[in-house]
């Protein structure tokens, strides 16, 4: 048995005070190992999905207070109760945007692409890091073979260009929903957009759609496999043509949303999004 008596507690404590003092003794600084990185490690994970390698890349994180009509079915206060419960800021909408990579054996393919390399340079580094991103995870967007797009937001298709217009993957093939590719192209549904985000969602994605682009293109149908191991599932509802993915390799398989906007915990609601 251990006799821990107050004048043994005493001698060791002042036994240690003085060890510590010796390695701190006059002429000898206390110095670090090696100098401060001064950066953080780029965000990205890497999975498995039987055999094919899947690799989320980070795009960065948009914060912004969120309009009163954004959830179309609860009260504002209901919402901003539950952000507090679920240790979140009431009135701000937190997205974060997480382009996907999957390395199939065969394809290398990445499924939508962020906000882009110029909302890199408008938003100093805080969106559009898919790029910068990429590269740290060793993957090169001249091997990229397919792009799938799941909808026409600015978060999902501005990323197939870059800041000077040129292709983000200029070596690969550029997959969009029929449904939504149909819509956004529409010059009669153009016309008939409300004044707002809607008509601004219709001259982006005019400005996107075309050139370079629309040379690459190719159209697919929801219950289709677009590449291999990936089927196309549709979602419709967030937009006209919105469509989410199934990724299978032997017996296992993950779903891919594209856009799944989490409410918070405890809410029932509807985010009103075209």
């Amino acid at each position: 048995m251990i006799d821990l008596t107050r004048r043994r507690l005493l001698t060791g404590t002042v036994a240690s005070t003085a060890a510590a003092g010796l390695s701190l003794a006059p002429g000898r600084q206390a110095r670090a190992a090696a100098p401060l990185a001064g950066t953080q490690a780029p965000s990205w994970y890497r999975y498995k999905v039987g055999s094919f390698e899947v690799t989320v890349v980070a795009d960065g994180v948009n914060r912004f207070k969120f309009p009163d009509a954004i959830v179309s079915n609860v009260k504002r206060e209901e919402v901003n109760a539950a952000l507090v419960a679920a240790h979140g800021e009431p009135d701000v909408f937190v997205t974060p945007y997480n382009p996907i990579v999957v390395n199939t054996g065969q394809k290398l393919v990445v499924i939508d692409t962020g906000l882009g390399e110029a909302a890199l340079n408008a938003s100093k580094g805080r969106v559009g890091q898919f790029l910068t991103n990429l590269a740290a995870t060793g993957i090169d967007p001249n091997a990229v073979d397919t792009v799938i797009i799941s909808h026409y937001h600015g978060d999902h298709v501005n990323g197939l260009l870059k800041a000077d217009n040129s292709l983000a993957f200029p070596n690969a093939e550029i997959l969009v929903p029929a449904a939504e590719h149909k819509f956004w192209m529409d010059d009669g549904e153009m016309s008939r957009a409300p004044k707002g985000r809607i008509e601004e969602l219709f001259r982006n994605n005019r400005r996107i759609f075309t050139g370079e682009v629309m040379k690459r293109l190719r159209t697919y149908d929801a219950g289709k496999e677009v590449a291999p191991g990936i089927t196309a599932v549709a979602t419709h509802g967030h937009t006209m043509g919105h469509n989410s993915h199934v990724l299978a390799s032997g017996s296992s398989q993950v779903s891919c949303p594209s856009c799944s906007r989490a409410t918070p915990a405890g809410t029932r609601s509807t985010i009103k999004t075209p």
